[in-house]
């Protein structure tokens, strides 16, 4: 049974989030800085009026999303001879600073530093140039945050993985001297566990350099291959393979994939999601993945989800032969509410990222959209949906809203699938 009571109180308590933010942004008021004095015929005024930072934070993904964590990025405006004029942060900004004339860089910047390796603590920032010109005023726009660095996964194929037999670890260097470990561990009763967490390296060379030591059928063994062509914005999938020579012997190989568009990203660009680097000898098609009902509606129509006290079951498999290596939800709905409550408490954001969720996200996942997420996703061949429970919140926004789910297996093969929900 859905506790109609339960979902009404959680989505009043979202929109009451959303029109207290709304609020608080109309009743903000920007005062001025005055550094360069209150102006004269060599100097101009930069206003900060209209100054938004958007953040990119997928690496694969050109859409951009405006991130509450914005307010701690570090702002710096430095002339081009170097000359620092402002040190500051995004919301601690003014209304405007006089500067003399002449040309100025703009950088924003989530950290202060950018450590040469470290896990999970990836650095976004941009930087836009402008010119003060005496007398006038300039303005700066929106700016779009990428990451400054290089994310790297490990990943193992099965039939590695099938003769690891003892602990192993994988070295990855960017910058020499500060590698980071990837640690696999091996047991009888759970064989091989390996991390899965992403590695941000500070893009000080080109070359990345992959060193494997570990237990394999028994016997010690090193690997190393190194890597061209590592830039910043790049999120770069490292995979052990197993390979069968002519003589029909096991060999070893250690591949790299590019998830990533490697394009500058322009200010206010929004797009699909673009995959660039796949391997030649990659599959085509869409892998055979594909979304199947498991309840009585034909989940390729729109679904009119019934009026409350009436039954609701939606139930899907999503098949993935290959295993997922990325599934994404990005909501789209002709009702701003119910995209207003989803940003509320997803970090402005209307995608969803089922293998590597944001706390956002887990938001939307235990108040408003029951997907499965995390270990129940990644790898994982079937995955199981159960939307049921969705009725009570979503039947709070009339209008059609649109759950585009778009899988990427471990092969690189693709395919986009849409759900559509109803409420009249």
């Amino acid at each position: 049974m859905i506790d109609t009571e339960k979902n009404m109180s959680i989505m009043k308590k979202i929109m009451l989030m959303t029109a207290i933010a709304l609020v608080a942004l109309g009743s903000c008021k920007k005062e001025t800085f005055n550094y360069g004095g209150k102006g004269s015929d060599t100097t101009g005024t930069l206003s900060f009026d209209g100054l938004a930072i958007e953040v990119s934070d997928e690496t694969h993904q050109v859409k951009a999303s405006t991130r509450a964590t914005t307010d701690l990025y570090a702002i710096y405006i430095d002339n081009e001879d170097g000359v620092r004029f402002l040190s500051t942060t995004y919301n601690e900004l003014k209304g405007s600073i006089q500067l003399p004339a002449g040309k100025y860089t703009l950088t924003a910047q989530s950290a202060t530093e950018i450590p040469d390796a470290e896990f999970e603590n990836p650095v976004y920032g941009a930087t836009k140039e402008f010119t003060i010109e005496a007398g006038k005023t300039t303005s700066i726009g929106t700016l779009t945050c990428t990451l400054l660095q290089c994310k790297v996964t490990v990943a193992y194929n099965q039939d590695f993985l099938d003769m690891v037999t003892g602990n192993c670890s994988t070295s990855v260097e960017l910058t020499a001297g500060s590698p980071l470990e990837y640690a696999m561990t091996h047991s009888a009763e759970n064989g091989p566990q390996y991390e899965k967490k992403a590695g941000y390296f500070a893009v000080n060379g080109s070359t990345l350099t992959v060193t494997f030591r570990g237990e394999i059928e028994g016997k010690s063994q090193r690997m190393t291959k190194s890597f061209t062509g590592i830039a910043p914005k790049q999120w770069r999938q490292i995979t052990f393979v197993q390979k069968i020579n002519g003589e029909g012997d096991a060999t070893f190989d250690i591949t790299i994939s590019d998830y990533v568009e490697d394009e500058t990203l322009d200010n206010d660009i929004t797009g699909d999601e673009t995959i660039l680097g796949e391997d030649p000898n990659a599959p085509t098609g869409d892998g055979g993945i594909k979304l199947v009902s498991t309840c009585d509606y034909d989940i390729s129509q729109p679904i009119v989800v019934p009026a409350e006290g009436n039954p609701f079951t939606l139930t899907m498999n999503a098949v993935v032969p290959n295993g997922v290596r990325r599934f994404t939800v990005e909501i789209e709905s002709t009702s701003p509410e119910f995209l207003n409550s989803v940003k509320a408490i997803n970090d402005e954001s209307t995608m969803l990222d089922l293998v590597s969720p944001s706390s956002g996200a887990i938001n939307v996942f235990t108040t408003i959209l029951p997907f499965p997420y995390g270990d129940k996703v990644q790898n994982q061949t079937n995955i199981a949906f159960d939307l049921s429970a969705a009725q009570g919140p979503i039947l709070f926004f009339k209008g059609t809203h649109t759950f585009k789910m778009v899988v990427i297996d471990n092969t690189g093969c693709r395919n986009e699938i849409p759900v559509v929900l109803v409420v009249e």
